[in-house]
C-alpha cells in the first residue's frame, strides 16, 4: 500500500464523516428506522417517527428489503462508524509505515495486509459516491 492508498482512506474519512454528519443534522438522529408516518399504513425510513425530517419512501419490489436496508446501513450511526473504523485502520496503517504489495518483514502481516486492503476498497468505493 502506498502513501497515496492512505491519503485515499484518510479523504474517505472526512468525507464519510462529514456526510453522516450532515445527514444527522439535529446531531441525535443519526438512528434511522422502519415505521410508519402517522395516519399511514405505508413502511417508510424515518429519522424521527412522531416528527420526521428525513421520510424515505421506497417502490422497490422487494420494497420490505429495501427499506430495512436503508434503515440498518444508510443511518448516519453506521456512518460514522465506518469512518471511525477508517480511521483506526489508516492510523495503524501509518504507525507500522505502510506496507508494500510484495512479501513483508515487520510488523505487518497477511491479516494486516487483507484487512488494509480491504479498507482501501471500502474507502474507493465512498471516494467514487
Amino acid at each position: 500500500m502506498t502513501d497515496t492508498a492512505l491519503a485515499e482512506i484518510r479523504t474517505a474519512v472526512d468525507r464519510l464523516r462529514a456526510l453522516a454528519t450532515a445527514a444527522a443534522h439535529d446531531g441525535d438522529r443519526t438512528r434511522w428506522e422502519v415505521g410508519h408516518t402517522l395516519g399511514s399504513k405505508s413502511r417508510v425510513v424515518v429519522d424521527n417517527h412522531e416528527q420526521p425530517t428525513v421520510l424515505i419512501e421506497t417502490w422497490a419490489a422487494h420494497r420490505e428489503q429495501v427499506d430495512d436496508y436503508l434503515a440498518a446501513f444508510a443511518s448516519p450511526a453506521v456512518g460514522l462508524g465506518v469512518a471511525l473504523l477508517l480511521e483506526r485502520t489508516a492510523d495503524e496503517i501509518a504507525d507500522c509505515g505502510g506496507f508494500a504489495t510484495g512479501p513483508v518483514d515487520g510488523p505487518m502481516n497477511d491479516r494486516d495486509h487483507n484487512a488494509w486492503s480491504a479498507a482501501l476498497a471500502v474507502a474507493r468505493q465512498i471516494n467514487a459516491a
